[in-house]
């Protein structure tokens, strides 16, 4: 996830590297921070590979400064690993809710034919969560034998509680991804 942020922020422009954190750490929220000692040490990994460099021109960045930092731009190959990360949608699925939120916001760098595929599959991706939440529902109803004994405890009403928060959470999910995938067709229809 960071090395898909870290290579989004640079297909923008060229950043100090205390502007790489910072944005980075906003985009990911309160909860997760990317320390200096990850950042330093994925920019150095990017780097040794190729996929950034330091920029020729430090003034090329958008956000000047008279702090004395490292200034990093992109490269053709960090670009092809940029795309590479982007059409990615089989890792990382435990927390590719965040991941696709940070696509999301990068999806004009890609083709129209791309964007719609992304976000087809998130739509997708929501529509899985829903499902297996309303099959633990059913599960739950028609098997009242075994749920007998807690049904009326404070643990089961829980266990429905959640399910019904975390099915509310994804039907809204899902709603948003259907009103970006709206957003891009109106988009590609202007452009014809």
């Amino acid at each position: 996830m960071y090395e898909l942020l870290v290579l989004s922020l640079l297909m923008k422009f060229p950043l100090h590297a205390y502007l790489i954190s910072k944005i980075s750490n906003d985009t990911i929220g309160p909860w997760e921070q990317v320390s200096r000692g990850t950042l330093s040490t994925l920019l150095s990994k990017l780097e040794k590979a190729g996929l950034i460099q330091e920029a020729a021109d430090p003034d090329t960045v958008p956000f000047p400064t008279d702090r004395p930092s490292r200034t990093f731009e992109i490269t053709k190959k960090g670009r092809d690993r940029f795309y590479e990360l982007m059409m990615d949608t089989k890792k990382n699925l435990g927390n590719y809710q965040k991941i696709f939120h940070i696509k999301s916001i990068n999806l004009d760098f890609l083709s129209d034919e791309d964007q719609l595929y992304l976000v087809n599959h998130y739509i997708t991706y929501c529509q899985t969560a829903i499902d297996h939440i309303k099959a633990q529902q059913v599960e739950f109803d028609e098997n009242p034998e075994q749920v007998k004994s807690i049904q009326d405890s404070s643990f089961y009403r829980t266990i429905e509680s959640l399910m019904h928060l975390n099915r509310e959470q994804w039907n809204l999910e899902k709603q948003w991804a259907t009103h970006l995938k709206e957003q891009l067709m109106m988009s590609i229809e202007k452009r014809k």
